[in-house]
């Protein structure tokens, strides 16, 4: 038979981000990179972003090119765009003197420095090196939430959502005799649906994934479960990124924004909706 309608008002599924949710987040390694070389904070994180959708790195996480020296190449040149430096360096200009952008601008043009030096190649693996270590929140409460879902009978739903790029055959990520492989393998394990943007070629915060990873979810429901299946409105959905978050919420799900460093506030948030104890704290008491 199928399980009952979710009528508590929880919600049915839970879909989390990997990079800054369930894992550390590789913005931790950019801003360290920007901070030992004397890069004003949050240069790479703007470059990347303001390359659009032709971006290297956005052509990367939707699978369209492949992870070699190429796209090194083209990271480098992205993160080496003289007029994007000069806008930005323009604000980072005003911020520090406190002035209007238009003043700063205007003085920065004179004093604007060299884009900044940037080993792109060596940045992205160390972006992945961080990104491997479990968000010692999150991830504790993420395997309790697992135990809850497969005790659940189809109530409750995990699942994952997140911009990824594909690491080339033989790289030791994939290798599941190495403490990072395991770690991977069991990541993945945690989750019902896992999708995957290099894999299905559409990336965050583009609406046709999030429209993707509905159909996705629908279809497990109603295999696995059946019903009615699930729907936009119940689905939770949790991420580091307001861009993301954005989306999500316009397509009709409800969303739990995980701030840099402080996924505990996320653990309890999540507690909230779910009724469940889930910090290492509350399973204590």
């Amino acid at each position: 038979m199928p399980p009952p309608s979710n009528s508590s008002g929880r919600p049915r599924v839970l879909l989390f981000d990997i990079g800054g949710v369930c894992v550390v987040s590789p913005f931790q390694a950019i801003l360290d990179y920007e901070t030992s070389r004397g890069i004003p904070p949050g240069w790479i994180n703007h470059s990347i972003s303001a390359s659009s959708s032709n971006g290297s790195w956005q052509r990367l996480e939707r699978g369209e090119i492949l992870l070699d020296r190429t796209f090194f190449e083209q990271f480098k040149r992205d993160l080496s765009d003289e007029k994007r430096w000069r806008i930005y360096y323009a604000k980072h200009f005003a911020q520090v003197r406190g002035e209007k952008l238009s003043d700063a601008a205007e003085e920065a043009t004179y004093q604007v420095p060299g884009v900044p030096e940037i080993d792109a190649e060596w940045l992205y693996w160390e972006m992945m090196r961080v990104a491997r270590a479990p968000e010692p929140f999150m991830y504790p409460a993420l395997k309790r939430l697992r135990v809850s879902a497969d005790q659940s009978e189809g109530k409750l739903i995990v699942a994952a959502l997140s911009n990824t790029s594909i690491f080339p055959p033989g790289h030791p990520y994939h290798d599941e005799s190495t403490p990072d492989g395991k770690q991977y393998k069991e990541l993945r394990g945690l989750f019902d649906v896992f999708i995957s943007s290099a894999h299905v070629g559409m990336r965050k915060p583009d609406e046709d994934i999030y429209k993707y990873a509905i159909v996705r979810l629908h279809e497990f429901v109603k295999t696995k479960y059946g019903g009615q299946g699930v729907r936009a409105e119940d689905i939770t959905f949790l991420d580091d990124i307001g861009t993301n978050l954005r989306t999500a919420k316009r397509l009709g799900m409800q969303t739990i924004k995980v701030q840099l460093g402080r996924a505990d506030k996320a653990v309890e948030e999540l507690e909230r909706v779910t009724g469940l104890e889930l910090s290492e704290k509350r399973a204590k008491l």
